[in-house]
């Protein structure tokens, strides 16, 4: 039976996870524990999508401690988790548009921000000096930078 919930991430009162995503005993049950009781099941859905899109577009190696570290905070800034001051990581998932140091401007959706760079997919204009492109078509990084803003899309 799940309980309700005051989502962190979507600021509704809304049914929480029935169990903890994580096993009891294990180093991430604390994390489990926190996550029931501050995410709404729909947001943590949503995470779950975001995660499959991060590992593909990153190809990001979850056996690989890096990435488990990667992936575990990419989903501690989608969850509102994270207590980091980084502006950009409230725009994870969403389409933001791109204002690079060189002038030019993109829209993508960013999916992933480290100390070093923005990942984005679905991404369009024309390719900024410096863009890392990705395993699959429209992906790709920038380093930060190499980036000046970066706004919510209209």
């Amino acid at each position: 039976m799940t309980t309700d919930v005051k989502c962190i991430k979507c600021g509704e009162e809304k049914p929480g996870l029935a169990a903890p995503p994580f096993r009891p005993g294990t180093r991430l049950a604390p994390l489990g524990a926190e996550i029931q009781q501050k995410i709404c099941s729909g947001c943590y859905k949503d995470w779950i999508a975001m995660s499959v899109k991060l590992v593909n577009e990153l190809r990001l190696d979850t056996t690989d401690p890096r990435g488990q570290e990667l992936w575990l905070k990419q989903m501690k800034i989608f969850l509102n988790l994270d207590e980091s001051s980084d502006p950009w990581s409230r725009h994870l998932d969403k389409r933001v548009v791109v204002e690079t140091a060189d002038g030019r401007s993109i829209t993508a959706t960013l999916i992933g921000a480290d100390d070093h760079r923005l990942t984005f997919s679905d991404f369009d204009g024309p390719v900024p000096a410096g863009f890392e492109v990705g395993a699959n078509k429209g992906s790709g990084a920038l380093a930060r930078d190499a980036i000046k803003t970066v706004e919510p899309a209209a």
